[in-house]
């Protein structure tokens, strides 16, 4: 009678517990799969361009205005909210089309690290940083002096201004 979870049965097949360190990889299907150093690399790339495109994509699509002329409301009535614009149609369904590739490629990167190989791993954290140093940092942040003195802040680096 085998309980065994339907991996291959039994404790010895399934998903391994630690990071393996070898250079054959399956990432997301049975067809991309690594069988020499040179396509391992490739798929190491790969994934770090996966893990740029990503941070490029969420950069990109959080800082997507409704309109050209569209400013966040003045702070100093924050009682009276300005009237804003509606987004259109159109524009929704770009950003709805952006938020599903956003989730896509954010799920392929989880798919990705769930391999539990080091060099993947690696690809992905280091990906995601690079990612991130092009294209978050770049957005408009506090000065270090108002950070310290606890003064009020908005949460939203892309509202705070200098």
């Amino acid at each position: 009678m085998d309980h065994g979870g339907g991996m291959g049965g039994g404790m010895s097949g399934g998903m391994p517990v630690a990071f393996v360190w070898n250079t054959r990889v399956t990432l997301f299907h049975a067809a991309w799969e690594t069988e020499t150093t040179f396509t391992y690399y490739c798929a190491l790339l790969g994934v770090f361009a996966l893990c740029i495109l990503q941070e490029r994509l969420f950069y990109f699509r959080t800082s997507y205005t409704i309109s050209p002329g569209h400013t966040p409301g003045d702070l100093t009535t924050p009682i009276l909210p300005r009237l804003h614009k509606v987004p259109e149609l159109q524009q929704r369904v770009f950003g709805t089309v952006l938020y599903g590739l956003n989730l896509s490629s954010s799920y392929l990167i989880m798919l990705a690290v769930m391999t539990c190989n080091g060099g993947v791993f690696i690809s992905v954290v280091a990906g995601l940083s690079a990612g991130h140093f092009l294209y978050k940092s770049t957005r408009p942040m506090s000065t270090h002096a108002t950070r310290f003195r606890g003064e009020a802040q908005s949460s939203e680096a892309c509202c705070v201004e200098d």
